[in-house]
């Protein structure tokens, strides 16, 4: 724990010291955090009316939060009993990020902030994704008990943080929480399969006449395009799904 030396509201510390940041593109702001969490890179949390810096560990990324384990919450009156805004600040290797959420009361050592709307991005860039040049399809198994067919639309490899974007067909009758794991099936056309997991990342429903679907009654025409991160057990999986798409990416 620090001891900082101003009394900066979270507001004027993120405009003094963040502003000239890049601000990420939204669609790559789950990745980011996704990272975070596989590094178990620390996060630094700054509270407005208290002089000093928390650090945390990102333990889950749920649908609509973040849930944190304070590393050290041992300070007198408890900065984070009542919840409140906050700044978090995670420098990781290749890039440091930084953005403003609300905070729900800390239990314990667990603590709640909401999913960043904006985040402020330095010093990095995303791995680029690459387009197919071959159809391979995917099957996730969502929670053993529901199958998602769809196709691949392009890929990530980054080691242990690749992903990739799949459309399904989607009548409305579906639901999609972020953060839901499940196994994953990749099928070229000739037939070679590659067997792993997957966690949703993102789900984003397009109607095929464009509609809002929350407007729609009944069923709905259109598909949905999912995002989802690699999960693997150890690098050789990696690297089979390296030699599995060996020649299927545009640019490799």
């Amino acid at each position: 724990m620090k001891t900082m030396s101003n009394s900066l509201s979270i507001d004027e510390r993120l405009e003094a010291q963040f502003s000239s940041w890049d601000i990420a593109p939204a669609p790559e702001i789950p990745d980011l955090l996704m990272t975070i969490r596989s590094h178990g890179t620390t996060i630094t949390l700054f509270k407005d009316q208290v002089q000093q810096a928390f650090t945390a560990l990102v333990t889950h990324l749920e649908a609509k939060s973040i849930r944190l384990t304070l590393q050290d919450n041992s300070t007198e009156g408890d900065p984070f009993q009542i919840g409140g805004k906050v700044l978090c600040v995670s420098y990781g290797k290749d890039y440091a990020i930084s953005f403003v959420a609300n905070a729900a009361a800390a239990e314990g050592n667990i603590l709640h902030i909401s999913y960043p709307v904006k985040v402020y991005i330095h010093k990095g860039r995303m791995h680029e994704r690459f387009a197919l040049k071959v159809p391979i399809s995917a099957q996730w198994n969502k929670d053993n008990h529901e199958v998602i067919f769809g196709d691949v639309m392009d890929v990530s490899l980054s080691g242990f943080l690749g992903g990739m974007n799949v459309v399904s067909f989607d009548n409305g009758t579906r639901t999609f929480q972020r953060g839901e794991i499940g196994q994953v099936t990749l099928t070229k056309p000739d037939g070679q399969k590659w067997l792993g997991s997957a966690e949703l990342r993102r789900s984003d429903r397009i109607t095929a006449d464009k509609r809002d679907p929350e407007d729609i009654i009944g069923p709905i025409n259109g598909f949905s395009l999912l995002g989802f991160a690699f999960l693997f057990n150890g690098p050789e999986q990696s690297l089979s799904l390296e030699k599995f798409l060996e020649g299927t990416l545009e640019t490799m």
